[in-house]
């Protein structure tokens, strides 16, 4: 069953527009056409997390129908989790009140997000159809702000360690990550910057920094226990095989280069890594890879096509606890999230409402 967006009656909307100060897209340029065409008091530039906090109160505040975020899916998930925390507070100080919101608290329905495609991997901004162009960002502004994108769709969002994000991950990915974020920073000021900023500078990254570092490691010893509700496990055409696999039991035990999880079907680029995540509505796509560096390496093109190489294992699941041999490499929707030998990965408890910029 795949996920369809919800048509909504068309009307103007309060929006705000928050932007990763610090991003590559978000230029001077960019900056000098948002000025042109969004009121300054609904534009917000952050470049810390505290700053994001406050913004997200603020926005709150002032009631805004729909938040656009553009800077990638970290900045998405660095604006949409304090929003989605302080709404989650509000409802649960009004379930204490007996319905009523206290003065000084936020509302009880959080706004609809957009993913503007002004970040680097821009998973999310695909995910939702949004415009490639300066040009096109301006317009899918415009039109939002117009009432024109009234479709949304149920952005349902893993949780890890009380942050929600659309995809985390643990080991090769989670590393080829890290890397890459260092390779784009470090290549920034020379003439190489817009390769870093392509799938051939991810790639490159992965080759000449990822697989030498893990080559001088042994895969790290898993074990998954299943504490959500029965999960399945998945053929590479997403259909399910075997039988459910019951809470607390165990879900798979060995060796692992790769332990990662979606609701989305990409990483960005187009990097189709969770091709079946909307196929179980509430549940994520558990993706787990034994292939060694040379093997991985090998096999990019295949699993950026979709595809389900020998030696990976696709799960949908809705609450999983891992413990590792050693420490692993994190990242939690793109962001570095340091090393960990056990977390757990669960569905988050609310879906986010995510804009879809695709015309009918």
């Amino acid at each position: 069953m795949v996920r369809t967006p919800t048509l909504r009656a068309v009307r103007e909307e309060r929006v705000a527009v928050l932007l990763n100060a610090q991003a590559r897209s978000v230029t001077d340029a960019v900056r000098t056409d948002l000025a042109r065409f969004v009121p300054p008091e609904d534009l917000y530039y952050s470049r810390t997390f505290r700053e994001a906090q406050s913004i997200a109160r603020d926005v709150l505040d002032k009631s805004y129908d729909t938040v656009l975020t553009g800077g990638g899916d970290g900045t998405f998930c660095g604006f949409a989790n304090p929003i989605l925390d302080l709404v989650s507070e509000a409802a649960s100080q009004a379930r204490v009140a007996g319905g009523t919101v206290a003065r000084g608290t936020s509302r009880l329905s959080a706004p609809r997000f957009g993913a503007l495609r002004l970040g680097t991997g821009n998973a999310l901004a695909s995910f939702c159809g949004a415009s490639s162009r300066r040009t096109g960002v301006i317009e899918d502004i415009l039109r939002t702000c117009a009432g024109d994108t009234p479709r949304t769709i149920d952005l349902h969002l893993v949780e890890v360690d009380g942050k929600r994000a659309p995809f985390a991950g643990l080991g090769f990915d989670a590393q080829v990550l890290n890397d890459y974020m260092r390779v784009k920073g470090a290549l920034k000021l020379s003439a190489l910057k817009k390769l870093a900023a392509t799938p051939a500078g991810y790639v490159w990254s992965g080759i000449m920094h990822t697989a030498p570092r893990m080559l001088l490691k042994r895969d790290a010893e898993v074990e998954i226990v299943n504490e959500g509700a029965p999960a399945m496990q998945i053929g590479p055409d997403g259909r399910d095989l075997g039988r459910p696999i019951g809470t607390g039991e165990i879900l798979f035990r060995g060796k692992v280069s790769i332990a990662a999880a979606g609701t989305v079907p990409c990483y960005g680029f187009g990097y189709q890594i969770f091709p079946h995540a909307l196929k179980s509505p509430g549940r994520f796509q558990l993706r787990l890879s034994a292939m060694g560096v040379f093997s991985a390496v090998r096999h990019i093109p295949t699993v950026w096509r979709g595809q389900t190489p020998e030696g990976v294992l696709d799960f949908h699941c809705e609450r999983v606890r891992m413990r590792f041999s050693r420490p692993m490499p994190l990242q939690v929707g793109g962001d570095a999230e340091g090393y960990r030998d056990e977390v757990v990965i669960g569905m988050a408890r609310e879906a986010a409402r995510l804009v879809d910029f695709r015309r009918v």
